[in-house]
């Protein structure tokens, strides 16, 4: 009697730990099903996008407002001055979305155009994704040698201090001279690398927007011989360019967060908070700074220098009252990712639901939704950044050679001409106007 109430208690237990977590069948069609369903709908957001640009860009900007008031009335009465703050922000976007309202058609026509020149030139999702994982190597073996390295006693003050998981909140003051330096390094490689391979594929579609602009006919296909020489200038000729930028907006990153790290102290926290602050905008501004570089640097060729140069000189011929920060398309594809993400969950969750009988999974349905979500912003930010990038690429290819896009591309020119005419009026010749700032919603 006492065996059979044993197996039959270790039955119990196998079924329950079966039903807790989900078998490999369960992950194998949930991940097939978010890795087919977001390109589709990635690809069908540009689609969708290219046809509705004006409309989609316009509520984008109440979908913003209306985000933001909501979050004022939830806040108000549980916490005072985070609503009253939100209810600034609200009051500003409104401002904000009636003063633009003329500018959203050519912002409209620059997105058009930056979808053009990426579906013509698809592969440059081959590109981003390379460089994807690229990364995800880099960051496993990075993470390997940094585990390793962290159990040698030299990297400690006391030799039989090593680093391990229980010890892992110990303080930096416990690393030996050579561990601070061997920490500092390998923290700075990770910024490093993360940046150089993300501007590669930004300098490459800056370059296939040059080729696409100026020579039609060398990008007009999914592995287009612009999307091969611009990736290959990207890695070899342009590399010490890309390298020497990223490297800046990495130390930059390092300090910002080794002050942000050390503000537990008490001692000079305030002094260490305000330059934590300043150090923010610092590297955001830098960021900011290198997007315009980069994008240089994928048009024509130039070193870092040169191309920062160009880009400051690009700025002082316009006038700095012709620049116009807008943030119109970059808000748009915000989201567009997060509702590509949502969808891509709502998919998944259906393949859970569908994996085996619905009493084992009632909990593998939220797993489900969230890989799917998970994967599905991964991949359409990726598009969207493609995107981004080819805008931007679009802003100053105008900027500097209008009169080349009539030769090469006569009704996305006329198109451009007469949108820059209703957002300016009289202002002589296209400004730049900088339609990135990150991928936020609001």
């Amino acid at each position: 009697g006492d065996m059979f109430a044993e197996s039959g208690a270790d039955a119990e237990s196998s079924t329950t730990e079966t039903q807790g977590f989900p078998p490999v069948g369960f992950w194998v069609a949930v991940v097939f099903i978010a890795l087919v369903a977001a390109p589709a709908l990635s690809l069908l957001a540009l689609t969708f996008m290219s046809r509705n640009a004006i409309g989609l860009i316009k509520g984008s900007l109440w979908f913003s407002i209306i985000l933001c008031g909501l979050s004022a009335v939830v806040l108000l009465p549980l916490a005072p001055p985070a609503g009253i703050v939100y209810a600034v922000f609200t009051v500003c976007l409104i401002w904000y979305a009636r003063r633009v309202q003329n500018r959203i058609p050519y912002a409209a026509s620059n997105l058009k155009c930056g979808i053009t020149v990426l579906k013509t030139n698809l592969g440059l999702g081959l590109v981003s994704i390379g460089s994807m994982v690229g990364l995800l190597g880099y960051c496993m073996g990075w993470a390997w040698g940094f585990a390793g390295l962290m159990q040698l006693d030299v990297m400690f003050v006391s030799s039989s201090a090593s680093w391990n998981v229980e010890k892992s909140s110990q303080d930096e003051t416990d690393l030996s001279t050579v561990g601070s330096v061997v920490v500092f390094f390998f923290m700075l490689s990770f910024y490093w690398t993360h940046q150089v391979l993300r501007n590669i594929v930004r300098a490459t579609v800056s370059g296939v927007v040059g080729t696409w602009w100026f020579s039609p006919l060398e990008a007009t296909s999914f592995c287009s011989t612009a999307v091969s020489g611009s990736f290959i200038r990207s890695t070899t000729y342009s590399f010490g360019s890309i390298c020497f930028g990223s490297l800046i907006v990495a130390v930059l990153h390092m300090v910002r967060n080794s002050l942000r790290s050390a503000q537990n102290n008490r001692n000079l926290g305030l002094v260490r908070c305000i330059v934590v602050c300043i150090m923010t905008y610092i590297e955001r501004l830098v960021e900011y700074f290198n997007k315009w570089a980069y994008i240089y640097v994928g048009l024509y060729g130039y070193g870092y220098v040169d191309a920062g140069k160009k880009v400051i000189s690009l700025f002082k011929t316009r006038g700095w009252q012709t620049i116009i920060a807008d943030n119109l398309v970059n808000r748009l594809l915000g989201i567009m990712s997060l509702t590509i993400g949502l969808l891509t969950g709502v998919c998944t969750l259906f393949a859970a639901f569908l994996v085996e009988e619905f009493e084992s999974k009632q909990g593998w349905m939220g797993i489900g939704f969230g890989v799917g979500f998970f994967i599905g912003i991964i991949l359409s930010g990726m598009f969207m950044g493609l995107v981004s990038s080819a805008v931007d690429g679009i802003i100053v290819c105008y900027a500097e050679a209008p009169k080349e896009l009539e030769d090469s591309h006569p009704a996305i020119a006329q198109e451009m001409s007469q949108t820059w005419a209703e957002a300016w009026g009289d202002l002589a010749g296209p400004a730049v106007i900088a339609l990135g700032g990150g991928l936020g919603v609001v």
